[in-house]
């Protein structure tokens, strides 16, 4: 699942400009934030969460936490590392 601060209009245009994604896209946008807040990783100096992955089992535990810079771009090897640790 993804999770940001943009709007649902927003987050439809992101997924159609990549065509569509293979998983749901949520719009933490009204109470602004909420989410990312519970996350501790909304950042209120800018107004949006940090990049942030968060790996969360069945049972609703935090697994993994990847953390990363805006412009970074996570590695996706290493998530699908432990996405199979879950299985």
């Amino acid at each position: 699942m993804g999770i940001t601060c943009d709007s649902v209009y927003a987050l439809k245009a992101w997924a159609d400009d990549l065509g569509g994604v293979s998983f749901p896209l949520c719009a933490d946008f009204w109470p602004h934030g909420a989410v990312s807040s519970a996350y501790g990783v909304l950042n209120t100096e800018i107004g949006r969460p940090d990049r942030s992955i968060f790996v969360i089992d069945r049972e609703g535990v935090i697994r993994y936490i990847d953390l990363h810079q805006l412009r970074e771009v996570p590695d996706e090897a290493e998530i699908a590392e432990e996405l199979e640790k879950l299985a």
